[in-house]
């Protein structure tokens, strides 16, 4: 049986209406976006992981973490952007530079309380192909 290839993205555009840097502001003394990263380093390897975005800061955090980074262009960053198109953009990218995989699993920085077993949970049934 194949091994199925699982790649993490973290969509985190710089903008935000709210709170400005909104993925970069401190939960419990740790950025929002670590949040997301750190699931992403329970069920992916490091290699694995690509954050998508506008933001130099969020490029810089990626590279201090040892992630992928994948240079969002500002239309797909803006609030009325649909985050599916980001992923559609994310995806080209890798496919345009040889980097294949089964399944990509994106894991917005909004919701920082989900944990590694749900994720796991919808990775296997995707596997199941429901």
């Amino acid at each position: 049986m194949k091994k199925i290839k699982v790649y993490a993205i973290i969509c985190a555009r710089g903008g935000s209406k709210g709170i400005k840097n909104k993925n970069l502001v401190k939960l419990k003394s740790k950025p929002l976006i670590f949040y997301s990263l750190k699931i992403a380093k329970q069920i992916v390897k490091k290699e694995d992981i690509y954050i998508s975005s506008d933001n130099p800061q969020l490029e810089k955090f990626a590279f201090k973490h040892s992630v992928n980074f994948i240079k969002r262009p500002k239309y797909l960053a803006t609030s009325h952007s649909p985050e599916y198109l980001s992923w559609k953009h994310a995806i080209n990218n890798l496919k345009n530079r040889n980097i294949n995989f089964d399944i990509f699993v994106s894991l917005p920085t909004t919701s920082p309380l989900r944990n590694k077993t749900d994720v796991l949970k919808t990775i296997n049934k995707l596997n199941k192909k429901i």
